[in-house]
Formats: C-alpha cells, structure tokens, sequence
C-alpha cells in the first residue's frame, strides 16, 4: 500500500525508475566486471601452466637406452610437497608414467586414446578432493619416434578464492556507488522540484483565499515560467467568468421579480381556476428566481486565517431566540472558540442561519448545536456540525425531499422552501455532506461537515 502511494507522487516515480535503471546499469556491469576478472585470472593461470609445460618439454630427452629422463633437475619446491596442488606428469602408452612427488599416490588420467598434439585446457579432479585445471599436450621428442602425453595441473581453490575475493570487493563498491547515486538523485530530485511544490503552495493560498494569483515567478526556472504566467490567466479569466455570471443571474432575478410580482398581484384580485393556476406558476417562478439569486451570492472561497465558528453561532443563536421568544427556547451550543471554518463568512451565516433557524421553528423548546473538528478518514481536516431539536421530527422516508428546492412539509408555517436546498448546495460547493438524522433530543437532526482550518 505504501509502495502504492509513492508510486503516485512525481518525486516517487522519478526516484525509483532512476534506482531502477542503476541498479539494472551496475548489476550489468558488475557482471561483465566479475567476468572480465575471471577471464584475466584463468588466461594468467593456463600461460603460468603454459610456461612450465615447456620448460619439461625443453629438459626431456630419451637416453640412448631408450629411457625417458631428465637432463636438469626440476627445482621448484611446490612439485616436491605432497598435495601442494602444483602438479606435473608425463606418460607414454605401455610405460608406467614419470610424476612429480607433490601427487604422492595418485596419478592423472591420461587419454592415449585420442592425441592431443595442440595444447587443450580443462578441469578435471585431482588429489584430497581437489579440482585441478589441466594443461595437456602430446610431443614426439626428437631423439625417438615416441609419442609422450605431458600435462601440468594446479589446484582451482587458490584461484576461486581470488575470484570470490574480487566479486565480494566488486559488490561493496558498486552497493556503494548505487547508495550514494540514490542520495544523490533524492537530492536532485527534491532540489529539482523545488519550484512545483512552491506552485503547490501558492495554489493553494489562491484557493483558501489568501493569494489572487501565484507570485514569485522571476525566481521560478524560465521553463516554469510559462506555467505560472498561463495558471495566473486562467484565474483571472476565471475570476472574471465568475463575477460576471454572478451579475447576470442578479440582473435577470431582480429584472424577474418585479413583473412576477405584478402578475401575482393583479391575479389576486381575480376569480377562477386560470387565476388559481396562475397565482400557483407565479408562485413556483418566485421560488426559482429566489433559489437562483441566493446561490448567485454563494462566495465558496477560503477566507485565508479561518472564521471562528463560535463567534459566528452564537451570534445566530441570539437572533433566532429574539425571533421565537414566544416559545422559551432553550438553545445550547457546544463548540470551542478554536475552531475555525474554512470558508467566506456569508456562506456559514447561510448554512448555520437556515439550519438554527428551522431548528428553532420546529423545536418544542430545546435546541442543541455541537461542532467538532475531525481529521481521521478525511482528506482534510474536517467541522462535524450537529444541530438537533426536540420537535416531532421528520419521517425518514420525506427526509430526502427536504432539500429540494420549494418542497415544504406544512405549507401553513411561513417560509419558500429553499433553505435546505441552499445549504446543500454551499456545503457540496465547500466539498461537504450534510444529510438529515434521527436527533438527539428526539425531533429531527442535521448533521453537516464543512472544511476546517
């Protein structure tokens, strides 16, 4: 899951495709390294074995009694210790074959069967468990017509511990290499992308409203630039598409609303089903003009240190209580004065005044409102706000078309019928929820959640 979550990131993906490739780049070259090696210790080893096959060739001679012998004596030490793992042999087919003491009681095998007139290499297993790397050839001596098998051998441990040595050194200097390449390219790459996560950044003030634009471009790299000067145009045009569709859709609501509220008023001095079904349509045309101008008004932005969301409540829990002093509310409200919201002020006094409003209309006499701030299972930090009353509450079953614009459960109790639909659409536009729940106090119960700072 981890590896996932790295593999998502730009810094994730560069790193580990460039780990990727110099693993695969010193694994390659370690290998062709390590055999390189190999090659060069094995060819120094057949010239060594090489050089004293002919040195035995050069001291050979036939006696004039036909004996194979000697005429200098082989002085080097290591053919004369038993098992020294340096080793020497000449044989011709019906002779018993001349050794070198070092193999003591055990004698090569050799091949009179097939001639070897060029010298051949292989390995073959030699004395106390060695393997011995053999040279061979087959000579006619000048002074007979004789055919003699002479072969030089050496033990293979000497020469494996050279190459196990080497690849061991080679492995702890190309690990080497690769950690300090990957700090290097973690270095680069945070260093490199510097200037994305300064973007990042002032992106993200533009978005919670503390910047209009990204600054800072003149010590941006110059291909950088170019984004940050089209990002930049972008806002503003989009800034301006905003603040003119908000002016349309206010001229057209206020343009509407006065011809509306003429024909509502000369219907209602007239009789008949077609005054009834036009006052109806007039009502329902209200209700859209209404709802469309209200969410014309919706700021959606950040409001850059944060509101506090107490300050805001309770100053709302006043002005409903002077509204409904007839009933002797009791309203309590549970929130710290840490607690920020994310967001323009006009749209939590929205959001909070239409919901302790209904809550104090349909409350028999207690109201409860609680703020909590989250930050587990969310993407950002989160305000959990409830608000309950005591009334009869609300069927689970209509809950959902509570938030339709102009639906209204008792058409006798004043209202238009767009406040929930308001809220909805300001806590979607944050990146909210709000739904409708069982209360607390037993009536119905609104729980919403709303960017926190």
């Amino acid at each position: 899951m981890h590896r996932k979550r790295i593999m998502k990131t730009l810094t994730g993906r560069l790193i580990i495709s460039a780990v990727v490739w110099s693993v695969a780049a010193l694994t390659v070259g370690g290998i062709v390294l390590s055999f390189a090696f190999r090659s060069y210790v094995l060819t120094d080893v057949d010239k060594r074995l090489e050089l004293i096959l002919d040195t035995l060739v050069g001291v050979s001679e036939v006696s004039p009694d036909g004996n194979f012998r000697f005429n200098q004596a082989l002085v080097d030490q290591r053919f004369a210790t038993p098992y020294s793992g340096w080793y020497w042999q000449v044989s011709e087919v019906g002779n018993e074959p001349l050794r070198s003491r070092s193999l003591w009681d055990f004698a090569l095998d050799a091949d009179h069967e097939e001639r070897k007139f060029a010298l051949r290499y292989s390995i073959v297993a030699g004395p106390d468990g060695q393997t011995l790397r053999l040279a061979e050839h087959d000579i006619i001596l000048p002074e007979a017509d004789r055919i003699f098998h002479y072969q030089v051998a050496t033990d293979m441990a000497e020469v494996q511990r050279a190459i196990a040595r080497f690849n061991w050194l080679l492995a702890s200097a190309l690990g080497l290499i690769l950690l300090t390449v990957t700090l290097a390219l973690v270095l680069q790459v945070r260093y490199g992308l510097q200037p994305l996560r300064k973007i990042e950044r002032d992106l993200a003030d533009v978005r919670a409203g503390r910047a209009e634009k990204l600054t800072g471009s003149d010590t941006l790299p110059d291909d950088l630039k170019p984004l940050v000067d089209e990002v930049n145009g972008l806002l503003e045009q989009n800034h301006k598409l905003v603040d003119r569709a908000r002016t349309h859709v206010g001229n057209l609501a206020h343009a509407l609303k006065t011809p509306l509220s003429i024909i509502q008023n000369s219907t209602e001095k007239l009789d008949g089903d077609t005054a009834d079904l036009i006052t109806v349509q007039t009502r329902r045309i209200r209700v859209h003009v209404d709802h469309h101008l209200k969410r014309a008004r919706i700021a959606g932005g950040g409001t850059g240190p944060g509101l506090p969301a107490k300050e805001r409540i309770d100053k709302l829990v006043k002005a409903v209580s002077v509204i409904a002093a007839d009933k002797n509310l009791t309203m309590n409200v549970d929130c710290s004065p840490e607690l920020l919201f994310d967001g323009e002020k006009e749209d939590f006094d929205e959001v909070m005044g239409n919901l302790v409003e209904n809550a104090g209309k349909w409350a028999a006499s207690r109201v409860a409102i609680s703020v909590n701030r989250i930050t587990d299972g969310v993407r950002r930090p989160m305000l959990e706000i409830s608000v309950d009353d005591d009334g009869e509450g609300v069927a689970e079953d209509k809950r959902d078309g509570l938030f339709q614009r102009g639906h209204r459960l008792d058409e006798q109790v004043p209202g238009t019928g767009l406040g929930l639909a308001i809220v909805q659409d300001i806590v979607e536009m944050y990146g909210g929820t709000v739904q409708l729940v069982d209360g607390k106090l037993g009536g119905l119960g609104v729980l919403m959640m709303l960017p926190a700072k």
